[in-house]
């Protein structure tokens, strides 16, 4: 009677045992399942809502350089229309975006243009000439009216322009109007871009440019081009259940302008299916369940073994179990004497590491959207806390805004898996620079920004760290199919606090322009500093 009794209490210790080791490790993966699939989902959807506030940022950055293009023009001798046509044929030359642009009298009648087109015709009905009478216009996207049959179209597609205009005046006279009108294709190829980027890193997203005056699809998918988008949204990101009944997880931004220039509030949403975009949020899941299950099930055949002997040490490890259950514990207590009992002690600390690491995993895919993907250099959103950090500063720091040049004839030769490869290289030579505390940065596409403390640089030391770097990277790079070339143009600016850094970022790109427009693979300082 004693020996089955005791028989009893031993399968019964070792039955309630092995639950709790069991509850316990559902419980902990439960926990550290859950807090790791809501950040990871947060961070997917940050990462869409990161993508399309980088195309609004893009599309709205485009429309303030042209913008300013249009402006500068403002002051043109109107008395001289021959000068006039031939400026403004110089400025097509040089900016093809701007598919028509000409000069009207008082009236609205075009007296100068691009290639003679509407010379003697009036504009005065139009709203290029109407709102541009008073003050800078800027028009949405609309299809062309009176150049659709005199501007060539390769293509076959309906026209589409963005009027910009401004009036022009001569002591505080109104004399006319300068009148643009920008081809969207430029919008098409920035979409395709950012395609082309998103595709590379990641399946099935797609990406729309929305009107904000008739909710109209600017810029998406061919069978949604002219539609009305179907689905509201507020700026973020969220899931939503679109008109083919898929749900989608949808990042949106709003364009807000660029500098003095206002934009047209255009809307940049990204959406992803839902089954492809938190597909790694299931597969840790599945991977956190597995752990637990399989962690569970060997301290549970562990703990029914060893519980008839050793019921007095087993108390003691389910009870600091279930301190470490309310987060008062994090080790086990030591045990000694009894093989068994450290086995098992072993091994359910083993199970909290296996935990623990799941979670760090977590912190892996946080700092993964820090980096770009292609290069492992630091992204936007790093760039913009390390700019951040700076306000803390007391210290000048150099700003050179990068431009491969060549890159575009590598795509087009090559392909995109090469442009990829020199990309790669080229990220490894700015890494590989002995400058101290540089921060190399990939922005978008073939665009590089390397930011470094001045300390005790002269203008002339900075101009030669700048002059070695574009040698640098314009040797030849040696891939397995091919030898390419490229070069570099770089803008410089200096920031000094306490003026914001993107003052200085701007200035930067500015001087690139000037490099560009210079004849490439030189380095420019903005005005200010040279």
């Amino acid at each position: 009677m004693i020996k089955t009794f005791t028989m009893r209490l031993g399968l019964i210790l070792a039955l309630s045992i092995a639950t709790l080791v069991f509850l316990l490790t559902i419980a902990l993966t439960s926990l550290i399942s859950h807090r790791a699939s809501d950040a990871l989902e947060q961070e997917i959807g940050e990462r869409l809502s990161t993508t399309s506030h980088q195309l609004a940022d893009k599309l709205d950055f485009y429309m303030w350089s042209r913008y300013q293009e249009v402006q500068l023009l403002q002051g043109l001798d109107l008395e001289d229309r021959d000068e006039t046509r031939r400026l403004l044929d110089q400025v097509q030359s040089n900016i093809p975006a701007f598919s028509w642009m000409g000069v009207t009298d008082p009236d609205g009648t075009v007296v100068a243009s691009t290639n003679g087109i509407l010379e003697g015709a009036s504009i005065a009905e139009r709203p290029v000439y109407l709102e541009a009478q008073d003050a800078p216009f800027i028009g949405d996207v609309h299809e062309a009216v009176l150049l659709a049959e005199l501007l060539p179209n390769p293509t076959g597609e309906p026209l589409q322009f963005v009027d910009i205009s401004v009036p022009l005046l001569q002591d505080g006279v109104f004399q006319g109007v300068l009148a643009t009108h920008l081809s969207w294709a430029w919008g098409e190829e920035v979409l395709g871009h950012f395609n082309r980027t998103l595709h590379d890193q990641v399946d099935d997203t797609d990406l729309f440019v929305v009107s904000e005056r008739d909710n109209l699809v600017l810029l998406g998918p061919d069978d949604m081009v002219g539609k009305p988008l179907p689905v509201s949204f507020t700026e973020g990101s969220s899931v939503k259940k679109w008109e083919n009944g898929q749900d989608y997880l949808t990042g949106m931004s709003i364009g807000e302008g660029y500098d003095e220039y206002p934009g047209l509030g255009w809307r940049v949403v990204v959406r992803q299916p839902t089954s492809v975009a938190f597909a790694p949020v299931e597969t840790l899941k599945t991977r956190i369940l597995w752990i637990g299950l399989l962690a569970s099930f060997v301290t549970a055949v562990l703990g029914w073994l060893l519980a008839s002997v050793v019921t007095r040490p087993l108390k003691r490890i389910t009870e600091t179990a279930s301190l470490m259950e309310q987060g008062k514990a994090n080790t086990f207590p030591h045990q000694s004497g009894i093989e068994e009992i450290e086995s098992l002690a072993f091994a359910l600390e083993s199970l909290v590491t296996s935990l623990t690491e799941s979670e760090s995993e977590r912190v892996h895919f946080e700092t993964l959207a820090n980096r770009d993907a292609l290069t492992g250099l630091a992204n936007r959103v790093a760039l913009r806390e390390q700019l951040n950090q700076l306000h803390t500063s007391k210290e000048p720091y150099v700003f050179f805004y990068i431009d491969l040049d060549g890159f575009k004839a590598v795509n087009d030769t090559y392909g995109h898996a090469v442009g990829d490869e020199v990309l790669v290289e080229v990220a490894q030579r700015l890494r590989a620079l002995t400058i101290d505390d540089v921060y190399p940065v990939r922005l978008s596409g073939d665009e590089f920004f390397l930011m470094f403390p001045r300390r005790l640089r002269s203008i002339q030391e900075i101009f030669e760290i700048g002059s070695t770097l574009i040698a640098k990277l314009s040797e030849p790079i040696t891939l397995d199919i091919a030898s390419v070339n490229i070069g570099a143009s770089i803008g410089a600016s200096i920031w000094s606090p306490p003026e914001p850094p993107h003052v200085a970022i701007e200035q930067a790109d500015d001087a690139l322009y000037r490099s560009k427009a210079n004849g490439k693979q030189q380095l420019s300082f903005h005005e200010s500093f040279e």
